[in-house]
């Protein structure tokens, strides 16, 4: 079997996909762009109302934009730029009124608008009886219409921000049958407001009769109760979906070759315009030169004095460089934080390689204090003329210390036998007044129930012995003095009774 005629293979639609840009694409890049947000608590309405609008700028726009309560307004306006967005529509509600704001970005002119009426897509749907919105409708831009003079400043500038907001067309390049839309914008002199509608634009043919009409659309009328086709033509009781006659303000001659039933090309042609949603009201109330900022260039409300504008103006210069002071001062500071932190940085190593050389010296000398602890051993059985006792040179060693520890370390006190409750044994070795005598102080602690019941008895808990080795040999004793204790109980040698060392 053979390849479908119309399918296209994997490598023509690459190559189609890595296409450089074409006209149309090009055309998209420069086409202005909208946002269609609101700011605040707007209610659930004019929520329908942002959408609408969205609708109504397709394609030009972001239709999926989502707002969070965080976001300000310098959000919006930094990512404007890489999406070649040139206004944003914003929807704002207070007590008094809903205001609608026609921002041009990134300098503005800002133009505030109070909303006085409007009516969402489904309200204006909802009353007509053959309501016709197609999808297909919204992959073109709508065509801008408007009315507004150019009689001053204000007016201008309305007219020609309007026009912004869509994409101009060439009448001798357009394809008419893109034009499917139209914003029709009409303002009036009386009372100053300005109506904006939403239209469908759709060319249907003329010299046809509203039987034939029924036929030449796409779903067939229902025949069921007809016995002949002829009695669709004779029926006098069908009516056009469409309440607007035909006639010479609608009558026009088509030059293109459009899409639709019953069109011929270079004939004459009607119009139809059908309103799709929403519909607005606005009545202009202030223009600020800037974004959302700026000079007031005109209030329908508020008249000043040029004393108070060249206040104002000289106001705003001043907040303009407080802003600029105040972040010259912000870059400084992150300067100069930056360069404290590089140098507490440096310190830190500087630091850990001192604390590591440090932690080398320590163990060096904790090699030497063992070499020292074997001195003492021997000089112990040469002077004593016995082994000591194991426990009697438990605690010489000292412990390792990290460099984060503070403080001289806990000393753990021996418990000869291992077992829990026995008494305990510290010795310190000195140098006596003869260079060939040694003092060996013992310190000893009781944990036993004896001498626990013996030390409650007397006041104290244990006593401090020297020991005095002399050449010859021989040892003496120097045991605690008799008098009061810290306690102010007498302390005897009679607490030497139940010790076992």
């Amino acid at each position: 079997m053979g390849r479908h005629k119309g399918r296209k293979g994997k490598s023509a639609k690459n190559a189609q996909a890595n296409q450089p840009l074409d006209g149309k694409e090009d055309l998209y890049l420069k086409a202005p762009h909208s946002f269609v947000f609101h700011r605040g608590h707007v209610g659930k309405t004019v929520k329908e109302l942002v959408l609408d609008v969205r609708k109504l700028m397709e394609p030009y726009t972001a239709s999926s934009l989502k707002v969070k309560k965080k976001n300000v307004m310098k959000d919006f306006l930094s990512v404007a730029g890489p999406l070649h967005v040139t206004h944003f529509i914003v929807f704002t509600k207070t007590d008094v009124a809903t205001y609608m704001k026609l921002i041009c970005v990134p300098r503005g002119p800002t133009l505030t608008f109070k909303v006085n009426e409007f009516a969402l897509a489904r309200d204006v749907l909802s009353f007509q009886k053959h309501p016709d919105v197609e999808s297909r409708l919204f992959t073109n831009h709508a065509v801008m219409v408007t009315n507004i003079p150019s009689d001053n400043m204000e007016h201008r500038l309305m007219n020609v921000t309007f026009k912004n907001m869509f994409p101009s067309i060439n009448p001798n390049t357009v394809r008419l049958d893109t034009m499917r839309r139209t914003v029709l914008i009409n303002y009036d002199p009386e009372t100053q407001n300005v109506d904006l509608r939403h239209y469908s634009v759709k060319v249907v043919p003329t010299g046809v009769s509203r039987a034939m009409k029924k036929l030449m659309k796409t779903h067939l009328p229902d025949l069921g109760h007809h016995k002949d086709i002829a009695d669709i033509f004779l029926d006098k009781g069908l009516s056009d979906s469409e309440g607007e006659q035909d006639g010479p303000h609608n009558q026009v001659t088509v030059s293109q070759k459009i899409r639709g039933r019953g069109i011929t090309h270079n004939a004459v042609n009607a119009i139809r315009l059908k309103e799709i949603g929403p519909r607005l009201n606005l009545k202009l109330v202030k223009i600020e030169e800037g974004f959302e900022g700026g000079n007031v260039m005109f209030h329908a409300l508020v008249q000043k004095t040029p004393e108070e504008l060249e206040a104002l103006k000289q106001l705003r210069q001043n907040k303009q460089k407080e802003k600029l002071a105040r972040k010259q001062r912000q870059e400084a500071n992150v300067k100069r934080k930056q360069q404290e932190k590089a140098m507490q940085k440096q310190k830190s190593l500087e630091g850990m390689t001192l604390n590591k050389k440090k932690e080398n010296q320590e163990q060096e000398n904790e090699s030497s204090g063992d070499d020292e602890e074997d001195d003492d051993l021997d000089y112990y059985r040469e002077e004593v003329g016995e082994e000591p006792e194991p426990e009697l040179f438990s605690q010489s060693k000292k412990r390792k210390r990290t460099s984060s520890s503070q403080g001289e370390p806990k000393r753990k006190q021996a418990r000869p036998n291992g077992k829990k409750g026995s008494d305990s044994i510290q010795i310190q070795k000195t140098k006596g007044k003869n260079k060939r005598e040694s003092k060996f102080s013992f310190k000893m602690t009781s944990k036993s129930p004896q001498n626990k019941k013996i030390g409650k008895k007397n006041g104290i808990k244990g006593f401090l012995i020297l020991v005095i080795a002399s050449p010859q040999g021989d040892l003496r004793l120097s045991g605690p003095p008799s008098g009061q204790g810290p306690s102010g109980r007498a302390r005897t040698c009679r607490s030497l009774q139940g010790w076992t060392h």
